[in-house]
C-alpha cells in the first residue's frame, strides 16, 4: 500500500505557494480590466448607436455590457480574497 502521506504537501510550502500567487493574479486582473475598458470605449457608443431604436437589442447588449463587468468583478473579489495576510 502506497504512503500518501509522503507527498502530501505542508501547511508551510503551500502558504508560501500563496503569497507568490498574489502577485500574478493581481497583473492578470489588471490586464482584464485594461483589456474591457478598451472593448468597452471601443465598441459602446457604436453598439449604443445600432441597439436605440430597437429595445430587445438594446437590453441584450446591456446584459451583455453587464455580464462583462460582473466577471470582472468576481475577478478582482477572487484576486483580493487570495491576498496574504
Amino acid at each position: 500500500m502506497p504512503n500518501f502521506r509522503s507527498i502530501a504537501p505542508t501547511a508551510v510550502a503551500a502558504g508560501s505557494i500563496q503569497r507568490d500567487r498574489f502577485p500574478l493574479r493581481v497583473a492578470v486582473s489588471v490586464l482584464l480590466t485594461a483589456f474591457n475598458a478598451g472593448v468597452i470605449a471601443v465598441s459602446g457608443r457604436t453598439l449604443y448607436l445600432a441597439t436605440a431604436d430597437h429595445p430587445a437589442w438594446f437590453a441584450g447588449v446591456t446584459a451583455l455590457f453587464a455580464a462583462l463587468l460582473g466577471s470582472l468583478a468576481r475577478v478582482w473579489i477572487v484576486t483580493l480574497r487570495g491576498r496574504p495576510r
